[in-house]
């Protein structure tokens, strides 16, 4: 007898221990619910994001306070992808502009499948001189195509200069080399021109290239004109660039917008009729 009772009374006290556990659980996740609430009102809404996952991993047994969570949360990403949006919309405008006031100097030209864009006062022949040509692939990325007619020198960089300032590419494999009768070609990429064009449009006045190679180096001459159609290159890319960025940014962002929505619109309960 005494045993049952025991193994009774053991029970009765988990049972109140579960139960101010399950209390205290409770205030606690409506605690953190409505420091949840306050971060929204007041649009912080990455830190209302932090407090509604910790809501919903710390205490999963609250079922009701997660589901208010989750919706509250969905509020939340829905502030972010407007904010996102309407900041977004500033920078593609800009680009967008910036593209427009530049594309009607620009001329589309190819070699064999291979589009791309240059300067309308460009040369239309090909490269037979020693020399480089500043261009703007179709996805909007600016690139050089270097030509050393008449010599082999290995071809591997180039190198810009103005004063005692310089910069220059990154090395080429010789396999990006082409050969021809004694004459070398290749095209920089613009990973191979990584802070090239920027450090190019902050040195507007340069004026020295020097193609280098594993056999030997070749002055090519930089002519004022040459000159402006590089910057106005490295000009248009980094516009298509910006806006491509920009499109992508909204697309984005959309695309949470409307998976917000979608969440909340299923997680908040329809009246009863």
């Amino acid at each position: 007898m005494s045993n049952a009772i025991s193994k009774a009374a053991v029970a009765a006290a988990m049972a109140l221990a579960f139960a101010a556990c399950s209390d205290s659980d409770r205030a606690s996740a409506d605690e953190l619910y409505r420091q949840g609430e306050q971060a929204v009102e007041s649009r912080n809404y990455q830190g209302a994001i932090t407090l509604l996952d910790t809501l919903n991993s710390r205490y999963p047994s609250q079922t009701e306070i997660r589901r208010k969570g989750l919706a509250l949360r969905a509020k939340a990403m829905e502030g972010i992808a407007i904010d996102s949006i309407s900041a977004g919309d500033k920078a593609l405008a800009e680009s967008t502009i910036r593209v427009q006031e530049l594309e009607p100097g620009f001329r589309k030209s190819s070699v064999g499948l291979e589009g791309y864009y240059v300067p309308k006062d460009a040369p239309t022949e090909v490269m037979t001189a020693t020399g480089i040509q500043p261009r703007v692939s179709e996805d909007g990325h600016f690139y050089l195509v270097a030509n050393i007619q008449g010599r082999s020198i290995g071809l591997a960089s180039l190198e810009f200069a103005d004063g005692a300032e310089s910069v220059s590419t990154a090395s080429i494999s010789p396999a990006r080399v082409v050969a021809v009768e004694g004459s070398e070609s290749a095209s920089f990429s613009p990973e191979d021109l990584e802070g090239v064009g920027a450090w190019l449009a902050s040195h507007p006045g340069f004026g020295k290239c020097v193609a280098r190679g594993s056999k030997g180096k070749t002055d090519i001459k930089i002519s004022p004109k040459l000159r402006e159609q590089i910057l106005a290159c490295y000009a248009y890319g980094s516009a298509l660039q910006a806006h491509r960025l920009a499109l992508v940014h909204r697309e984005k962002y959309e695309r949470m917008l409307e998976a917000a929505r979608n969440q909340m619109a299923n997680l908040t309960p329809v009246p009863e009729q």
